[in-house]
């Protein structure tokens, strides 16, 4: 899917399989994290996107106008060296295919124009052990590429293993 390649891009993700991915949404009502207009971050370049308010989440429109928009919708996960954190789901849409990828995001004290930057990570499924999958609420569907199949305890998984990784300002720089 070309979307995926965006949405790596977006997440400074090298590898598509780095992900968690999921076949129906779960996220059941979105939040929306600032009054309008939000820049979404990564260490890659470009390093914002622009996120319009749409609904009970936000829209990325595509850079080049041949794919699909991109539809995130954030939700609270947790809180790290005082600073929230929210888990992201973006849809994925090309053609009749639909897909859910899971990032994390957190506000920085910045803004690109008059947009607040909040900055992206992708936690990788390839860090989960083997044999743990299930107790992450996942299942692994190749070396690095996980399908989330129980959300409560893939949110305990995050919360849990990254805790200490979502109070670090290298990690979501991506220089640890």
């Amino acid at each position: 899917m070309k979307l995926h390649a965006w949405l790596i891009a977006l997440a400074a993700t090298p590898l598509l399989g780095a992900c968690f991915m999921s076949e129906a949404p779960y996220i059941a009502e979105g939040e929306l994290l600032a009054r309008g207009p939000i820049a979404l971050c990564t260490p890659d370049d470009p390093p914002c996107r622009i996120a319009l308010p749409s609904g009970d989440g936000y829209v990325v429109e595509p850079e080049d106008g041949e794919e699909e928009d991109l539809h995130i919708r954030f939700e609270a996960l947790t809180e790290a060296g005082g600073v929230p954190v929210w888990i992201g789901e973006a849809e994925l849409r090309e053609g009749g295919e639909v897909a859910w990828s899971y990032v994390v995001a957190r506000p920085v004290n910045a803004t690109v124009g008059s947009a607040p930057r909040f900055d992206l990570a992708m936690p990788g499924c390839g860090e989960i052990a083997r044999g743990l999958e299930a107790e992450a609420g996942v299942v692994r569907t190749d070396p690095y590429a996980c399908t989330v199949t129980d959300y409560a305890l893939f949110r305990a998984y995050l919360t849990s293993t990254y805790a200490e990784r979502f109070a670090d300002p290298a990690w979501w720089a991506d220089e640890d």
